[in-house]
């Protein structure tokens, strides 16, 4: 009978095992803020996304119409944007809550990506035609039929079919798209800017997901006054109310 209920016990063991998900390594981030419903799936499962969720390496982020505000273990923090879709491909630790690899592929939508404590080389961001390398910096970003950056702060090389550009803070533009790199100028760079959300309203972010976008908000309002008919309708620079949920 000991016998018996030791295979018993052994079995109990397994199917809780084979039931529970898997967690491959510790958590490399939490979830800020969210607004919507975003999901991530990967090593954690698939699971609806809220304030102080957990974030795994390989976990594939959705947000459908809302928005998720995640902070990593380095201080590194990433919006992933209305209608976006991410993939945190690699996040290699080195010690002292610093990365030695941090690499995403933003797949689609737009996104706001600020550097945290790991070295300038440690990071590297993919989209479907272009490979960004950052410089202890802030920037937007919006991945479509082509990629565009908007840097804030420091520097990205945006680099595509075999070419790269320096793209600089104060709002330097970059596309990546049609089998060219450029930095955009005039009219290219001010539509450019307004079709990215964030920099005319950051009314949707939460506080340590805001940066000085007066730069570009300068150019969003040149661009609507001379070629859009009228007055920049883009809200306060982060005023207005945060939605969504907000964490610790």
């Amino acid at each position: 009978m000991a016998y018996v209920g030791r295979l018993a016990g052994a079995g109990v063991i397994c199917l809780y095992a084979l039931t529970t998900p898997i967690h491959a390594a510790p958590s490399i981030g939490k979830v800020f803020a969210k607004s919507g419903s975003p999901s991530a799936s990967g090593p954690g499962g698939n699971r609806a996304l809220a304030a102080g969720s957990p974030i795994y390496e390989d976990d594939k982020v959705v947000t459908g119409g809302g928005n998720v505000q995640i902070i990593f273990i380095d201080n590194t923090k990433l919006v992933v944007g209305p209608n976006s879709t991410l993939v945190i491909d690699r996040f290699l630790m080195r010690g002292g809550k610093r990365a030695r690899k941090f690499s995403v592929d933003a797949l689609r939508g737009t996104f706001r990506f600020i550097s945290g404590n790991s070295a300038k080389n440690a990071y590297d961001i993919q989209t479907a035609n272009a490979t960004i390398g950052i410089r202890g910096t802030a920037f937007d970003l919006s991945v479509g039929r082509a990629t565009l950056v908007a840097v804030h702060a420091g520097r990205v090389n945006l680099c595509a079919y075999g070419q790269c550009e320096s793209v600089d803070d104060h709002c330097g533009v970059g596309r990546a798209g049609g089998g060219a790199v450029d930095e955009l100028g005039g009219r290219a760079k001010g539509r450019a800017v307004r079709s990215l959300p964030y920099i005319t309203n950051q009314s949707a972010l939460a506080r340590p997901f805001r940066v000085d976008t007066s730069s570009c908000r300068s150019v969003a309002t040149l661009f609507q006054n001379f070629f859009g008919g009228g007055q920049n309708s883009g809200g306060r620079d982060g005023g207005g109310q945060r939605s969504g949920d907000e964490g610790s």
